[in-house]
């Protein structure tokens, strides 16, 4: 089947105003699928939606909701009545860098909330619609940090090995009753998000070791179907191997600890 008959005629993505899921959005309506766009800056996913609406012919509804919320998906029924859905993108995630017990506590539990609670009920909510008609997809965002313990996220890391090991499980599940499922890790990637722990970058720059966010999105998007788990790039294929592959868990960890704190130096 082709990419539209798959995973079309609608699509929902969260976290769709900015950095990599503005980039799904834009890639998927390229492809000429419909959207449902979620987000919690109302401004910028309005702004979003408007530019893609003048530059390709296809619906988009934006959806604003707080997925921290445990009653986001009020927000999100009526947009669903009605249309065929074919694909879900979990994309919004939250985070904070530093020391564990430094962070607020509301901060972590709201990271829980975000990136694990929000997209259990997103995909427990439409899974079954995508078994009924055959064929669809999910795709969960996880993260390079989601492979071993990673000193100062250690609660994003954890929050996105709950989204890697969900993916992986479902992919199995779904397969059989033609729903395709990915969970996917990217590595450091200019977003918003990345900047704001990183003032020296500037959007649009990829320096080492850091992606872009449109080639991220499309790397998603090329490895649904093909595997349940990816990374966008060989770097990031490499590096996994050797911190879960080669090294002892004690040495990964302390590794990635040594990586991770430099950013949260730099950022202070």
């Amino acid at each position: 089947m082709k990419f539209h008959e798959r995973y079309g005629p609608w699509a929902l993505i969260t976290g769709a105003a900015s950095g990599i899921g503005a980039e799904f959005a834009r890639l998927l309506a390229e492809r000429g699928l419909d959207l449902l766009l979620l987000d919690v800056d109302e401004s910028a996913l309005l702004a979003h939606v408007e530019s893609l609406s003048r530059a390709n012919a296809v619906e988009i509804v934006p959806l604003v909701a707080d997925l921290s919320h445990e009653d986001f998906l009020s927000a999100v029924e009526p947009a669903l009545e009605g249309r065929d859905l074919g694909l879900l993108i979990c994309n919004a995630a939250v985070g904070s860098v530093g020391r564990f017990e430094e962070g607020d506590l509301a901060d972590h539990t709201r990271a829980i909330d975000v990136n694990c609670r929000a997209t259990l009920q997103l995909t427990h909510r439409l899974v079954p619609g995508l078994v009924e008609r055959g064929h669809g997809g999910v795709i969960l965002l996880a993260s390079n940090a989601a492979f071993q313990g990673t000193p100062f996220v250690a609660n994003y890391a954890a929050t996105k090995a709950y989204n890697l090991v969900l993916g992986e499980s479902l992919w199995y599940e779904l397969a059989p009753r033609g729903v395709d499922v990915l969970a996917f890790a990217p590595g450091g990637t200019n977003t918003p998000s990345l900047r704001r722990g990183n003032p020296e970058l500037r959007e649009g720059e990829a320096p080492a070791g850091i992606m872009l966010p449109a080639p991220t999105a499309e790397a998603a998007l090329g490895a649904l179907g093909r595997a349940p788990s990816a990374r966008p790039n060989l770097r990031g294929r490499i590096e996994t191997f050797i911190l879960t592959r080669l090294l002892s868990r004690r040495r990964a960890i302390k590794r990635v600890g040594r990586a991770t704190s430099t950013m949260v130096s730099s950022s202070q």
